[in-house]
């Protein structure tokens, strides 16, 4: 008589390269049934697929069940001309990281392609781009996960990546972990905003900066008044 031993919970699988990019920004290979289970975890709010390809029924599933945005953007497949080489069109890079990775409001986020390497890897490359990392560290990320598979284009896409395609969000909807290319974004900064003031504030004194002991001692230098501003 044979004794039937107790089954425990099923195994997790995690999806072939699966990553943390940032914090509420994941990226993964296409997920298989099996591996579906995993992504409830995340509590994710949005799948970006980058890839052509229609996604399985179980994640189809799983997408509405938990009431997550799914958007197909692998499906744009216009191509401008003589852009023949890009391994990914401009438009999907620039919608994916102004309107999903770079806001908030799609947090939590997970890229997908179909083996979590090449479109993926692009729209991840041109984020450090932005973020202002150096093209050997950006390389280094995107061939740990690329592994054999790395592509001379996706590694050119990602070094010529122009990162003034993409338009920020709003401040407030940007994730914490965002630091800019430049100090200056198109928006001072509240240290730069005090600076200004602090300036303004000398100037309605009479006193200019750097010139503060011109005032006080006229004979040793120029008075504030005779100081031309260029």
């Amino acid at each position: 008589m044979s004794s039937k031993q107790p089954t425990g919970p099923a195994l997790i699988q995690v999806p072939n390269l699966f990553s943390i990019v940032e914090t509420g920004v994941y990226r993964c290979a296409s997920p298989t049934a099996a591996q579906i289970p995993f992504l409830s975890s995340l509590n994710l709010k949005t799948i970006i697929s980058l890839t052509p390809e229609h996604p399985i029924k179980p994640l189809l599933t799983f997408i509405r069940t938990s009431g997550i945005d799914f958007m197909h953007l692998g499906l744009t497949l216009w191509r401008p001309q003589g852009t023949d080489w890009k391994p990914v069109r401009d438009e999907i890079i620039k919608i994916t990281l102004e309107k999903y990775i770079l806001d908030t409001r799609s947090h939590p986020v997970l890229l997908i392609d179909p083996i979590g390497v090449h479109q993926t890897g692009c729209v991840v490359g041109a984020l450090r781009v932005m973020q202002g990392w150096n093209f050997a560290s950006t390389l280094v990320e995107y061939r740990a996960h690329a592994g054999s598979k790395h592509r001379y284009a996706d590694e050119q896409y990602i070094e010529l990546f122009d990162p003034d395609i993409v338009n920020l969000p709003p401040p407030q909807y940007r994730p914490p972990w965002w630091l800019p290319l430049s100090a200056s974004d198109g928006e001072s900064s509240e240290e730069e905003e005090e600076q200004e003031k602090e300036v303004q504030y000398r100037q309605v004194d009479g006193v200019f900066p750097g010139q503060e002991g011109a005032k006080d001692n006229p004979a040793g230098g120029m008075k504030s008044k005779d100081i031309v501003v260029q």
